[in-house]
This record gives structure tokens, C-alpha cells and sequence, in this order.
């Protein structure tokens, strides 16, 4: 049998290796990134949130999740071009999920209502085309503000009128 120092050493070097195979190798970095990714979405941390989905991206390029969480930070902070990318960039990983699908199509609808209000502010204030503009602005605010009860808009708040 073992002498107990000999054991706790043994256990000790064990603790040791597995300590630094967690937390120093890519998977480790990954996790510590993806918990503290998620810590910052969930409390609204935007920024922070969409730099540590892109690092674990960088760990892990496969990772669907981490594309689609990164495409709601960028969509929270109104960068609705980097965030389309990160939706399809999740999509290419598994095009089976239905949130990226979702907010894929809520970005496009954001984007079509900015360009829709930048031509409404360049249209002559009589015209006819203002009179069009302004009649697909109201439908699609109507479209943007229609609820989804089991998908929370991730735009929620971006449109100010």
C-alpha cells in the first residue's frame, strides 16, 4: 500500500494535470469565454457579450451557438450588418436551427426599415413617392412590432420613432 504522502502527491499532480488541461487549453479558454459571454448577454452587456462570442469563434469556428449569440450582440447595438453575417455564419454551421433562421429575417426587416426611412427623409415632402414609402413604413413597423411569443425579438427597443 501506498504511504499516504506518496498518495497525495499522486492525487495532487493528478489535480494539477487535469486543472491545466481544463483551463489553459482551447476547450478551457472556450468555456471560460462562453460563461462569461453569457453573464454579459444576460445582463444586457453588449459589447463585452459580442467580444467573447467572437473569441470563442476564434477557438472554435464550428460552434453555431456562439455565431447566433454573437449576432444578437451585434444586433442589440444596432450593427445590424455584422450581425447578419454572424446569423448565416451560424446558419452555414447548422441551418436546422430555427432562432438564427428567425433573427435572420428580423435583421433583414431592420435593415429594410432603415433604408425606408433614409428614403422617406430624401423624398420631396409632397411627392408620391414619400406617400409610397410612408405607406411600407407603417407596414412593416407593423411587421417588426408583431410579437413571437416563443422568440423574444432581439431588436426589441432598436427602432426609435
Amino acid at each position: 500500500m501506498l504511504s499516504k504522502s506518496v498518495t497525495h502527491t499522486f492525487l495532487a499532480m493528478l489535480f494539477a494535470v487535469f486543472t491545466a488541461c481544463s483551463s489553459t487549453g482551447p476547450k478551457g479558454k472556450a468555456f471560460t469565454h462562453l460563461e462569461m459571454a453569457d453573464k454579459a448577454y444576460d445582463q444586457g452587456r453588449w459589447v463585452e457579450a459580442e467580444q467573447h462570442y467572437q473569441a470563442i469563434i476564434e477557438i472554435a469556428l464550428k460552434d453555431f451557438y456562439a455565431w447566433f449569440r454573437l449576432g444578437n450582440a451585434r444586433l442589440h447595438q444596432g450593427n445590424i450588418e455584422a450581425a447578419i453575417h454572424a446569423y448565416e455564419s451560424s446558419l452555414q454551421r447548422d441551418p436546422r436551427q430555427p432562432k438564427p433562421h428567425h433573427n435572420l429575417a428580423e435583421a433583414y426587416l431592420l435593415l429594410a426599415h432603415q433604408s425606408l426611412k433614409k428614403a422617406h427623409g430624401l423624398a420631396e415632402k409632397t411627392s408620391y413617392e414619400r406617400l409610397i414609402v410612408e405607406e411600407k413604413l407603417i407596414k412593416l413597423r407593423a411587421i417588426i412590432y408583431k410579437p413571437v411569443s416563443d422568440l423574444p425579438s432581439p431588436a426589441k427597443g432598436l427602432i426609435q420613432y
